[in-house]
């Protein structure tokens, strides 16, 4: 579940995609299980609207967690980015996740980087991760 939410306020001409509540619908739909902090940001460059990054435990944190960064789009294009994010981003990412969380505690996968992010511009979405899973949407 979500266990931390950050959340900046932004200028006049720029909207977050993401709404916490649409994150955490899509994860309890899944049934996924796990720490997730989510942080709203502004990024410096490229049009990342969703990104997250897959951490297992250290000599600092006892558990495995999420770490998601969810980003900002130009106001005249965040409707645009919302559909895009909630009909490809979102459901690739639950993707992803699921994979990762069906890796056995011994895979070489998990000491890879773990990495997911959706870029949203004018041209449309583009979603890249590591490792990559053969989607059960793909397969169809």
């Amino acid at each position: 579940m979500i266990e931390s939410v950050s959340k900046p306020k932004l200028p006049k001409r720029l909207s977050y995609v993401l709404k916490t509540s649409q994150l955490e619908k899509a994860v309890l739909d899944a049934g996924i299980d796990c720490h997730l902090d989510l942080v709203y940001w502004q990024p410096q460059s490229g049009g990342s609207i969703l990104e997250a990054h897959y951490w297992l435990p250290n000599e600092n944190v006892a558990h495995p967690r999420v770490y998601v960064r969810a980003g900002v789009a130009p106001s005249e294009l965040r409707f645009a980015a919302s559909k895009a994010l909630l009909a490809s981003a979102l459901p690739a990412f639950i993707d992803w996740l699921r994979g990762i969380l069906k890796l056995p505690a011994h895979s070489p996968a998990l000491h890879q980087t773990l990495y997911f992010n959706a870029e949203y511009s004018e041209n449309g979405l583009v979603v890249a991760h590591k490792p990559t899973f053969k989607s059960k949407r793909s397969a169809r």
